[in-house]
């Protein structure tokens, strides 16, 4: 009886100590624009460190497209739209409707991922232009609305209490445009895990090497395997809802 009852005690204890080790923060990876040749061999990248990333498509939605987005949310990734055109949400006041950016922009992606079973909760401001107007336009057709930092260099770490149904996610980029270093990536992603908060980044073609705007093979690797080190969960836009932050 009394080794039963220790044994109940040691696993809970165990059972405790697991716990406390899972979830320490997230890392929300996003992609724009389309490259889905490069995407489909990063996913063997993300199945190694099971992890899960957003794809936010741009341009008219290919038979070709509809099939490579198939088979990425298939593999667990959150797809989510980045206009037909890559036009801006918010030029200059009076320039522009977002009733007709929606049904110009949007509403063309939109209704080809309903016809094909695609599920989309998500849009990525193209050029990170944005603001509150634009906002609740497209609040009533996406959760989630990317975008990047702007000149205020706001905040890219969310806590459990900024969470909400509806909310615009602003993320830090990635690639030597942004003037990227891995080191410093790696310590923020430290400080996520330690504060336990998500934490969004952006980029688009995955490849070795890459420049520009891209995220380089070997530093995506690297970062997943101190995320995983670090024991911080990889999430897509359509997990954030589920994402319990302690």
């Amino acid at each position: 009886m009394k080794k039963s009852l220790f044994l109940c005690v040691l696993l809970g204890a165990l059972f405790l100590v697991g716990a406390e080790k899972e979830g320490r923060g997230a890392l929300c990876l996003t992609f724009d624009d389309y490259a889905g040749t490069n995407w489909l061999k990063a996913d063997a990248l993300f199945k190694k460190y099971n992890a899960h990333v957003t794809f936010f498509i741009v341009g008219k939605l290919t038979p070709d497209k509809v099939e490579t987005m198939k088979k990425l949310q298939s593999a667990g990734h959150s797809i989510g739209l980045h206009s037909v055109h890559h036009r801006n949400a918010s030029p200059l006041p009076g320039k522009w409707d977002m009733k007709k950016y929606f049904e110009q922009e949007i509403k063309p992606q939109l209704d080809l991922c309903r016809k094909n079973g695609i599920e989309v909760c998500g849009f990525a401001y193209p050029n990170n232009r944005r603001n509150e107007v634009t906002d609740q336009e497209l609040f009533k057709h996406f959760d989630y609305l990317r975008a990047g930092l702007g000149k205020a260099r706001k905040n890219i770490f969310y806590g459990a209490k900024d969470l909400k149904d509806k909310m615009v996610l602003g993320g830090g980029g990635i690639g030597a445009y942004y003037k990227s270093d891995v080191k410093v990536l790696k310590n923020l992603l430290k400080k996520a895990a330690d504060t336990n908060t998500m934490i969004v980044f952006f980029s688009h073609n995955i490849y070795p090497k890459a420049k520009h705007v891209h995220m380089p093979t070997e530093m995506l690797e690297e970062l997943l395997k101190y995320a995983a080190e670090l024991n911080m969960r990889v999430i897509g836009i359509n997990e954030i809802k589920t994402l319990l932050l302690r």
